[in-house]
């Protein structure tokens, strides 16, 4: 407690994030032989409010300013014996620092003012940051297809982009990463201020809308920022808000999109849809200027959005028009196509029961296929439709600057953000259904800036800011649900949430300027209460799941069919059995069970304390050294009304001792049991609380290049620079975990499943969507009380989630090295290495999952002698050419008899489960497992509490190395435009940022989720999800060189303007190679209970090469787009991965991004008032406007065993074309 309030004091007395809104300007001054000038003065005055500020050169001709707000500004400066300079037209970028140069001429007879036009150098001769900056030009004119300012962070080099999503969708993990971080770690700041989503994360998001009217500046930092940004490792992305000026300037505008000039999605044409109604108008006014001129003035905007459009549904998987009426279609091992009649399907059925009367019932009520972007092509196929999404959306924006002296020592802001927002958060699941989720949020936030010039070369920089998100979701749910595995639930299983995250942050910077050094010292305290009322948690569940029966299913094979997941769960479908079934236990502080469905109240506190200190020393006149140190002190996350538990021995030592257990030959059964008591009494928190030591360092150097060679390579002084960084970056980490940890809060809130691998007979079968078998011996009893401390019981199969209770904070180091070089006109290009090593990254693990048991006689282990024993099932050996393995053969003696080794016995068991060999682990293991058990008795591998523990570990590593190219050339001339090319590789071992990690348990979906065999994290090691190795993207503003002014018909008359002049053309154009994707095993389970495996390339594989109508992989398939142009060939290619082993992860790549978004501009001039311009502008922008397909890798089919369907994909990163129409009046 002592250091916090050390801590506080600290960062209350001295210094913070304030200098994220800010800026920088510096330079020398000399005489026409290039001699310094000491003892100057220079003044810096804002044009647009008449604050200015004056320091003095020092003995070496050195000057500089810090902390100075962004915006347009003209230098003054004066000394003895020579003619006074102005430099006109320097504008300064948010955090952007320029260089000024100041030349005097020797004074003649008459005393005279020298003024010229600056071209404050756009070389960053300061420090190693990477980024660029926008201003409000440019920001105002590009076409954005979700007018969302954030998502400028997209444009920047080393930033993968996927498209925009719905408002009502998370961003793609995928999309938004930076420099090979994960999507989650950019750091948003508003006028200095906190605007993350502090829970979700989502990439180019911020909690307060900010619209592009009310931005003046806009800056990201995307590699190797100075010690003064922090809480992130990602992107630092500042935005500062318009002010009102001495002028008074405003506007009002109105964009429109419809369906009428509006393209169809790919998929909506191939079933035969219309193109989804678009109908969006989104309108607004701004209003800047002065309440007392030079002193006091306001910038208000008003924005809002209104839609009465639909949404193309995901495709839903429906029963096919056989299934529903009881035929069963599956694939033959020759390919071919077989079906089961009503009595076909009773005889092999155990129970002798069939087809399932409530069950087929449910599904003759579902919609008929229009689509096969979904389902097995056999008895279930794709459904979609165009749903009304309804959206409003208001957004309120005020900033006032106050000026309390009249020299602008000391200035005041204070800026405040408004929503009223309200749509539809989920589609309906069928037409004629209503929304299946309503959202309304009420996000609010504002921000007080206080800047004191307490000497020249003393400034402090004071800010506090409240940002309140708040989000209040519908849902649909009312009760527990039966329901059906690869079929679409009949009714959207959407609950209620009600969340409120207010952040309070405090910071103050103070920057000292003595001779060559420039110090800040700096910090920033963030309190963070996250209010949760959620029915998330609230409901049991019933579900029809072939993997949790003995064997997986493969007893309802018939003779003639082939192994395929698709099969086993559509024909355990058919008889409605109920085996996964799942009690949800919430109970209150007292310990009492609260009531099926009851909301779960949860309070979650989070407090964030960082300093840092940091010199910029200005070593020569062409040598800049940066060198500082952020410190951080983040205590866990905490639960602050007592729902909180902790084990009774730290989860990771209780791992640790498993594997050391397995690594000596010893059996799991010697591994204690685990328990959980209150975290009050145990007084251990989540995690531990970090310290996190973050040094930066960075050398700028600028050649003076004043003659010969040298000017010619680097253009003269300060007109390129040299510049080499690192640094050390820890991830934002704490509140996103929550979830994870709130999902079974053990004790509190858990889900308790029913135990696996019992016969089908015996399981309840499905009597409607509400009749959840309650009363079934396998349905898991709740406890009436709850106490503590708590010990499970023996439940091999049981499965949970929760939080390493060791997690450290992930961190990044940070390198890079680039060169600058500014070519005259405005043009600057740059190379830059960037290079990211990340450490500690998050993952999902599985602390209970079987151990890598030695054998002591042998030497062998369990995952090498299971890989030999399944090596031998894929290459088809015959049971009696099955040689002794020694492992088995040590272990399980007893399993030999009946004229076969032990070996040949396992042999027969494991080729029994079609590749779901942790099941045939169990057999062998556990203490009802039909061959059980080894030498060592039951729970050898296995552990007798859990069957899987899920949680987040600080296990995760990665790697990023990139070559980034960018020319731009500043507005000048009605031009403005960047160009940016990145070649690069990430590799990692999983890629889920903490945001999606977090979901509860595992999943066996798609790409890298988790480690699969927890004891080989390494098996994971390969390209990143979002790695593209080659990245392109461009903006561009251009004014058109006709009318008035212009280089062509520059003496127009008025009414010739009016036709040629002030049209504009602008657009942003972005193009990536492939996206990574894998190939799975689906539905079968050879390592982990909770995680498939991915399947292993064993034949020669074609290239992927997407196809939009490739032939249909099986017989029993249909044609369409795919991942391969010869799908057949392609899984042909691939096998079961062995047991215990992870399989390939990212070994083939499908289509990237492309989009080119293009606006045409004309401006009219109406008048002019008090010398200034009054027009109107319309514009016609078009977004995707060679409508361009590119189909999603992610969404592909990669499961081998769902061979109808292999590779087809399912939907596009590209939307359809749109356009949208503008006006907008400017003053």
């Amino acid at each position: 407690m002592r250091l916090l309030t050390v801590v506080a004091v600290l960062v209350l007395c001295a210094a913070g994030l304030g200098a994220q809104a800010v800026t920088s300007l510096s330079g020398t001054v000399t005489d026409p032989s290039n001699s310094a000038v000491p003892n100057a003065t220079v003044t810096l005055v804002n044009d647009d409010t008449n604050a200015q500020r004056s320091v003095t050169a020092d003995v070496e001709g050195r000057y500089s300013f810090a902390q100075v707000q962004p915006g347009r500004y003209h230098v003054t400066a004066k000394a003895a014996g020579f003619n006074d300079v102005i430099i006109n037209d320097v504008r300064l970028l948010v955090n952007s620092p320029a260089t000024v140069a100041i030349v005097f001429e020797k004074v003649g007879t008459v005393a005279t003012t020298i003024a010229v036009n600056s071209e404050a150098i756009q070389v960053n001769t300061a420090d190693a940051t990477i980024g660029n900056a926008i201003g409000d030009k440019v920001i105002t004119q590009l076409p954005f297809e979700a007018r969302n300012v954030v998502g400028l962070l997209a444009l920047q080099p080393g930033v993968t982009y996927l498209g925009e999503p719905d408002p009502a969708q998370q961003n793609d993990f995928r999309s938004g990463t930076v420099n090979g971080g994960k999507s989650d770690q950019a750091n948003v700041t508003l006028d200095g201020v906190d605007v993350n989503d502090q829970q979700s994360r989502s990439a180019f998001t911020s909690v307060l809308r900010v619209t592009l009217d009310s931005v003046q500046e806009f800056r990201t930092i995307t590699s190797n920022s100075t010690a003064d940004f922090g809480r992130t490792s990602g992107a630092q992305v500042s935005l500062v808000t318009k002010s009102g000026t001495n002028v008074v300037h405003g506007s009002a505008y109105e964009y429109l999109r419809n369906t009428a000039t509006s393209a169809n999605d790919f998929f909506a044409n191939q079933a035969g849809l219309k193109r989804a109604k678009l109908n969006r108008n989104v309108f607004g006014v701004s209003l800047g200027g002065p309440l007392k001129k030079n002193r006091l003035f306001a910038f208000v905007n008003y924005e809002g959005r209104k839609d009465r459009s639909e949404t193309l549904s995901a495709a839903r998987i429906v029963p096919t028009s056989d299934f529903r009426n009881g035929i069963f279609t599956y694939q033959r091992k020759d390919g071919s196509i077989g079906t089961l009649n009503p009595d076909q399907v009773r005889a092999l059925d155990p129970a002798g029961i069939g087809e399932n009367p409530a069950a087929l019932a449910i599904f003759k009520t579902y919609p008929l296929p229009n689509s096969i972007a979904a389902g097995d092509s056999l008895n279930t196929s794709g459904f979609i439709f165009n749903a009304s999404t309804p959206l409003d959306w208001n957004t309120y924006i005020a900033k006032f600057d106050y000026a309390v002296d009249g020299n602008g020592k000391h200035t005041i802001f204070w800026r405040g953000n408004l929503q009223n927002d309200r749509y539809a958060n989920g589609l309906p699941q069928f037409p004629g259904d209503p929304p299946s989720q309503v959202q309304l949020s009420t996000n609010k936030g504002y921000a007080i800036g206080y800047t004191a010039l307490i000497r020249p070369n003393l400034i402090s920089n004071f800010h506090y800011g409240f940002t309140r998100q708040g989000v209040e979701t519908t849902g649909i749910q009312s009760a527990a649900e039966a329901r059906f595995r690869d079929i679409e639930d009949r009714a959207r299983r959407t609950q209620g949430l009600i969340r409120q995250i207010p952040l309070h942050q405090v910071s103050e910077d103070l920057s000292w300027i003595h001779g060559g050094h420039t110090v800040a010292a700096g910090g920033v305290i963030r309190i963070i209460r996250n209010h949760r009322l959620s029915q998330q948690n609230s409901f049991s569940d019933a579900l029809a799941n072939s993997s949790y029966l003995l064997g997986s299913g493969n007893g309802f094979l018939a003779a003639d069919a082939a192994n395929t997941t698709v099969y086993k769960r559509q024909f355990t479908n058919l008889l409605g059995i109920m085996t996964q079934l799942t009690r949800q236990a919430n109970y209150d502080l007292q310990g009492n069970l609260l009531p099926e469905g009851t909301a779960v109240k949860r309070l979650f506190a989070d407090e964030e304390y960082e300093l840092y200190l940091q010199d910029t020393w200005k070593a020569t006149r062409s040598l800049t050294v940066t060198a500082g140190l952020r410190v951080s002190l983040l205590p866990p996350v905490y639960e602050a009304q007592g729902y909180q538990t902790s084990p009774s021995m730290s989860l990771e030592d209780w791992y640790n001792l498993r594997g050391s257990l397995a690594a000596q030959g010893k059996p799991q059964s010697l591994a204690p049991l685990v328990s959980f008591d209150l975290a009050s009494k145990t007084g251990r928190g989540l995690y531990p609380t970090h310290h996190d030591f973050a040094p930066r360092a960075a050398l700028a150097y600028a050649p003076r290049a004043e003659s010969g060679l040298s000017k010619f390579l680097f253009g003269g002084p300060n007109r390129s620079s040299i510049r080499v960084g690192a640094g050390i970056y820890y991830d934002a980490f704490g509140q996103s975990v929550i979830r994870d940890y709130d999902s079974t809060a053990l004790g509190f809130s858990t889900n308790i499943v029913s135990p696996a691998n019992a016969n089908a007979a015996t399981y309840p079968r499905f009597s409607g969507t509400y009749g959840v078998p309650f009363t079934s011996t396998f349905f898991p009893a709740a406890k009436p009380t709850s106490t503590f401390p708590q010990t499970y019981g023996e439940d091999p199969t049981r499965i949970t989630n929760t939080l390493d209770d060791q997690l450290k904070a992930p961190y990044s180091i940070s390198l890079d090295f680039s060169v600058q070089r500014e070519l005259g006109h405005g043009f600057i290009v740059q190379g830059a290495y960037i290079g990211r090593l990340s450490r500690r990254s998050l993952i999902k693990d599985d602390l209970a999952m079987p151990t890598n048991l030695k054998d002591p006689k042998s030497g062998m282990t369990y995952r090498q002698a299971a890989g030999q024993l399944t090596a031998m099932i894929n290459n088809g050996v015959p049971t009696a050419n099955v040689t002794p393995i020694a492992y088995f053969e040590n272990l399980w003696p007893s399993t030999a008899g009946k004229g076969l080794s032990a070996t040949q016995t396992i042999y027969n068991l494991y080729k029994s489960q079609g590749g779901d060999y942790t099941t045939g682990l169990y057999e062998l293991d556990a203490a009802d497992g039909s061959l059980c058990c080894s030498i060592f008795g039951p729970y050898a591998i296995f552990n007798s509490q859990f069957g899987s523990v899920a949680a987040l570990r600080s296990r995760g590593t990665g790697s990023y190395h990139g070559m980034q190219w960018t020319v731009r050339k500043r507005f000048a001339a009605g031009v403005q435009f960047d160009f940016n090319y990145t070649f690069s590789k990430s590799i990692d071992l999983a890629s889920l940022p903490e945001n999606r990690a977090t979901t509860p348990g595992f999943t066996s979906q798609v790409n890298s989720t988790s480690i699969i065999n927890s004891w080989f994290t390494n098996d994971m090691k390969a390209v990143s999800d979002y790695d593209v190795q080659h990245l392109l993207s461009a903006l561009w503003v251009a004014e058109l060189p006709f009318g008035k002014g212009k280089p062509i018909a520059g003496n127009a008359n008025a009414v010739l303007n009016q036709f040629i002049g002030g049209w504009s053309l602008n657009g942003v154009f972005r193009d990536s190679s492939g996206l990574p994707i894998s190939i799975q095993a689906g539905g079968v389970w050879p390592t982990n209970w909770q995680v498939g495996s991915y399947a292993i390339q064993t034949g020669v594989l074609a290239p992927p090469q997407t196809t939009a109508n490739a032939p249909a992989p099986t017989k029993s398939g249909k044609p369409g787009p795919n991942l391969f142009a010869d799908p057949a060939g392609a899984l042909g290619a691939y096998s079961l991965p062995l047991a215990g082993d992870s399989g390939q992860r990212n070994g083939i790549r499908g289509d990237g991004f492309f989009g080119i978004d293009l606006g045409v501009g004309k401006r009219f001039n109406l008048f002019t008032y008090k010398d200034q311009p009054h027009t109107l502008q319309f514009r016609a922008e078009s977004f995707n406007i060679t409508n361009s397909v590119r189909f999603d890798p992610y969404t592909a089919n990669n499961n081998i065993l769902n061979p109808a369907r292999f590779g087809q994909y399912t939907a596009t990163l590209t939307r359809p074309r749109v356009f949208q129409f503008s006006l907008r009046y400017e003053f």
